[in-house]
């Protein structure tokens, strides 16, 4: 996907016009030839990658070699830009250490020599890509945009159906809800949901799980998702400490073993447990013995692999004799499949439309095979297209048999030959029904590389950018944004910010069905995402073939010297000191599981390091997790580009002065760890977008305004001194979004942020921690935008009178936390229960 290559460096195009215009005008015309060229070519790479994917011909190996040569160009001429804005960098905001040539770039005679060599590296880039525009010509690769792969309609103003959306599995969902809420039968049951991958199991057991009948019947409720290399232990930890989640007393931690503890706190009450990739007998055995059986109607529901069917059955042994718990899915017939299409295929004001969609139901059971997972992928494509004309389009594509290619489009399938090529003994050329699945999966990889194909080259890249993490893990998706905006894929519009466009941009993926909503807050936006592992496993390959992100692990550690993005994966908790070099990388993100690096028994001066990113000098985002990391290089404030910056290591105390000469840093992310201070040029920091901390200590005043920070989460006052209700830092931050505040004991304390609070009219999410809250959470005239409001402390509550929807139009959650709730007026809670209904915790 040379695409994503060329994009990048377009976008490097856009930033350095912004801050460099004089100096760029100063080198010259090559910098507008490279970027003409550059998008003159993007135009034909799409054609010559579908080629590439999909060709049978002899003009396949060329267009291979092509597309890498124009991916390779494009990777230099984004070296280029990323050496020349690092100089430029350098030069303007006076960066000293190596005092001799460094100073030596500060003089007249360095800006000639910066666009000399800048100059000359860009003429011979242009050489390459006229020679490659060449062969374009001589190789036969023309621009012929498929219409079936042009997206002409904006469908994410429709939203997401939620949970509810159970079409084509309504039996299978009656049958587990009455399991679930079977009164004669009060003792515990094990019930098991096995079936092939995609077809469909924690859709079934993502609407049982939040249908309100089940909601109402269980006390608790945990749901959770194993990950590769998951010890028994992690599980009823987890398990664990999310029952206990919004219990008033505190977690004891005296000695029980964690089995022991679960039991004791799940006893007498009525449970249901969710688990998802349990595949181990053995580890199903200390589950049971960790879970109370005390004949309430507790239940415990396995979501298994059709690999792990005997698992099923051992869990059935732990039933009552004449009490089957054994569900298995299969895939859809093709009623049920043209069902399933129709529901995600259309917006929800077009449901009730009484166009007759039959005729589709057979052509969509073909392409899929019944399998769910393909069916709303497929839905989730011509979602996006207009009908019938592109539906018929799309179709026809992927309806094309395996010997139709060629003679339709002289293309074929480069990913299915490969899985034929594997499976081409007699015996397999014998068994009809293994030719068949074989054949399915071949439609389904094409289902999913259309999808993939139609997304605009901006989304393909936050698309394939998932692939960074590991499988069968549930991401942040502010997090994710935050990520996608510092590698700058996303796109600015007119009258919205990038958070916004990238919150878009996941309602688009989830429209698609390329992206699953895990968790919505309140007030409607998504919170958590994951992707399911066989589209993972599409995107891991994917990312890989173009060059795009490299991930390793323990088992995989040899990472080429040349890499841009490096991924560093392990379930297992090690982590790989890297010897090599690597002046090319742009990213680096780390994932270790924490449990064994904190229960291995390591002795306290045995730490992990980040020395290696010394020689990054063009990194623009670091992150980084699990890791036993007690500090960063102080090199890394040398680091100019870098724009996103994320240590969540729980033994890290300190961050290097350096850090204030990261100047266009957007975001810090140090929750997790033990970091309290932070070097008070920091906040001169005019770019900053998101902090967030745990126990950050804001100082008492700042020069600068920070008129683009969005997000502050985790701080408090200083402990010495006070803060000045004229001159807070807070009113240095009156565009913030989103503000979780704690620690705030004195009166100056309470007066300045009052203050503050008047001045942020779009602040949305409100959480306060402290003696006394300001009465202007409620009263305030310039607060209309609050949504999620959380309070700790003592709270000045409004009189009688108050009007809720006049002063709060936007009030969706408040939550009043331990002893505030006994001081709520009953006035109040009428007011707002009236409003609010269930999404009061008081």
């Amino acid at each position: 996907m040379a695409e994503s290559a060329v994009a990048a460096v377009l976008s490097k195009f856009g930033e350095l016009a912004a801050s460099e215009a004089k100096i760029l005008l100063e080198v010259g015309d090559n910098m507008m030839l490279l970027r003409d060229r550059l998008e003159w070519l993007q135009a034909f790479i799409r054609d010559a990658d579908r080629k590439r994917r999909t060709g049978t011909d002899g003009l396949t190996r060329v267009w291979v070699r092509w597309v890498r040569q124009t991916r390779d160009v494009a990777f230099e001429a984004e070296d280029a830009l990323d050496e020349f804005f690092y100089e430029v960098e350098l030069k303007r905001h006076g960066y000293h250490g190596w005092k001799m040539w460094r100073k030596y770039l500060t003089g007249f005679w360095n800006q000639v020599i910066i666009r000399h060599v800048f100059s000359a590296r860009i003429k011979r880039i242009n050489r390459r890509l006229k020679k490659i525009s060449e062969n374009q010509k001589e190789y036969k690769i023309e621009h012929t945009p498929l219409a079936t792969l042009t997206s002409s309609t904006t469908a994410t103003s429709a939203w997401w159906d939620g949970y509810e959306n159970a079409v084509g599995f309504q039996d299978d969902v009656r049958a587990l809800q009455q399991m679930l809420l079977q009164r004669d039968h009060p003792q515990q049951m094990f019930i098991s949901i096995f079936g092939d991958s995609g077809v469909g199991k924690r859709t079934v057991v993502h609407n049982i799980y939040h249908n309100r009948k089940v909601t109402d019947h269980f006390k608790i409720r945990v749901s959770y998702r194993m990950t590769e290399d998951s010890t028994t232990e992690d599980l009823l930890k987890r398990i664990y400490d999310e029952a206990h989640k919004g219990r008033q007393e505190p977690q004891h931690d005296n000695g029980m073993l964690i089995g022991d503890k679960l039991r004791f706190l799940l006893a007498e009450r009525r449970y249901l447990v969710v688990i998802s990739g349990l595949s181990c007998k053995t580890m199903l055995n200390r589950v049971r013995a960790s879970l109370p059986d005390d004949n309430n109607g507790s239940r415990v529901v396995l979501i298994l692999d059709i690999e792990s069917e005997e698992v099923a059955w051992h869990a059935n042994t732990m039933n009552n004799q004449g009490i089957n718990g054994v569900h298995q899915l299969s895939r859809l017939d093709e009623k049920r499949s043209g069902q399933l299409f129709y529901s995600r295929a259309f917006r929800k004001e077009q449901s009730g439309r009484k166009e007759d969609m039959s005729k589709y139901n057979k052509i969509v059971y073909d392409i899929t095979g019944g399998y769910p997972l393909a069916i709303v992928v497929l839905a989730g494509l011509l979602r996006f297209k207009e009908k019938p004309g592109q539906w018929e389009a799309v179709l026809q594509q992927l309806r094309l048999g395996p010997g139709m290619e060629e003679e339709q489009d002289g293309v074929g399938s480069k990913i299915v030959q490969a899985i034929l090529s594997k499976e081409k003994s007699i015996e397999w050329q014998t068994r009809p029904a293994v030719r068949a699945n074989m054949s399915t999966k071949r439609t389904i990889e094409r289902v999913f590389w259309a999808s993939f194909e139609d997304l605009p080259n901006d989304l393909k890249s936050c698309f394939l950018y998932l692939a960074a993490y590991p499988k069968n893990v549930i991401m942040h998706a502010n997090i994710t944004v935050f990520m996608w905006i510092a590698e700058g894929f996303i796109k600015p519009q007119k009258g919205k910010i990038m958070e916004e466009i990238g919150h878009n941009y996941i309602k688009e993926l989830v429209l698609r069905c390329l992206v699953q909503v895990e968790e919505m807050n309140a007030a409607g936006i998504i919170t958590k995402i994951s992707v399911h592992k066989s589209l993972h496993g599409f995107l891991h390959s994917e990312a890989h073939e173009a060059g795009f992100i490299e991930v390793h692990d323990i088992h995989d550690a040899f990472v080429p010297p040349s890499v841009r993005r490096l991924s560093y994966q392990s379930l297992e908790g090690r982590f790989t000191i890297f010897t090599n070099k690597f002046h090319k990388l742009h990213s680096f993100i780390c994932y270790v599981e924490y449990r064994s690096i904190y229960s291995t028994g390591l002795s306290k001066k045995y730490c992990h390091d980040l020395k290696f990113l010394r020689w990054s000098k063009f990194l623009r985002l670091i992150s980084v997790r699990g890791l036993r990391l007690d500090r960063l290089p102080d090199e890394i404030g040398d680091m100019v580009h870098l724009r996103y910056l994320r240590v969540e290591c729980r033994n890290l105390k300190k961050l290097p002065s350096s850090i204030r000469r990261l100047l266009n840093l957007q975001t810090l992310d140090i929750r997790n760890t033990q970091v309290e201070k932070i070097d008070p040029c920091f906040w001169q920091i005019k770019v900053l977008r998101h902090v967030l901390a745990d126990n950050l200590m804001l100082p008492e005043t700042i020069k600068e305004e920070l008129d683009e920070l969005q997000t502050l989460h985790g701080v408090k006052p200083a402990e010495e001194g006070g803060w000045d209700p004229l001159n807070c830092p807070l009113h240095k931050m009156t565009r913030l979004r989103s503000l979780e505040l704690h620690g705030f004991k004195r009166s100056e304390h309470k007066a300045a942020l009052e203050s503050a609070l008047t001045r942020m009219h779009l602040l949305g999410n409100l959480k306060l921690q402290g003696d006394k809250i300001p009465s202007c959470v409620f009263t305030g005239q310039h607060l209309q935008n609050l949504q999620i409001v959380v309070l700790d402390g003592t709270v000045k509550w409004p009189e009688a009178g108050w009007d809720v929807r006049k002063v709060r139009p936007n009030l969706v959650e408040l939550t009043v936390v331990k002893h505030s709730s006994e001081d709520v007026p009953q006035h109040i809670k009428d007011e707002l229960r009236d409003m609010l209904k269930e999404t009061i915790a008081i």
